[in-house]
């Protein structure tokens, strides 16, 4: 898990960013703005809606958490994420997460 000065806390946070740019990849929803931070800021929203089980929501967020943990060092710095793991991400390991948010993020330019 990332350090608390690394992660969106606040409710206000996430709704400022989820007013940012919309990006889909496989096994994440991802919301981006930037904003006048000094360190990249990433948040993890998971929902009872689609993961019912305490279980569930706990595993998505651990994979989506492992994830930015290895891609946190490539982010610029003034980017803030919030990040809403889809159901199949509990049918994969936490390795294929991780390729896909890369590959999303070089997609998108966010990281080279």
């Amino acid at each position: 898990m990332l350090q608390k000065s690394k992660r969106l806390n606040l409710k206000k946070d996430f709704k400022w960013v989820a007013s940012g740019k919309k990006i889909e990849s496989k096994f994440l929803t991802l919301f981006t703005k930037m904003g006048d931070n000094t360190s990249p800021r990433v948040g993890i929203a998971i929902s009872s809606k689609f993961f019912k089980k305490a279980h569930e929501r706990s595993r998505a967020k651990r994979l989506a958490s492992a994830a930015f943990e290895t891609a946190y060092n490539q982010l610029p710095a003034s980017i803030n994420i919030a990040a809403l793991p889809k159901h199949h991400i509990l049918e994969v390991k936490s390795q294929d997460v991780l390729s896909d948010l890369e590959a999303v993020l070089k997609n998108e330019k966010i990281i080279n």
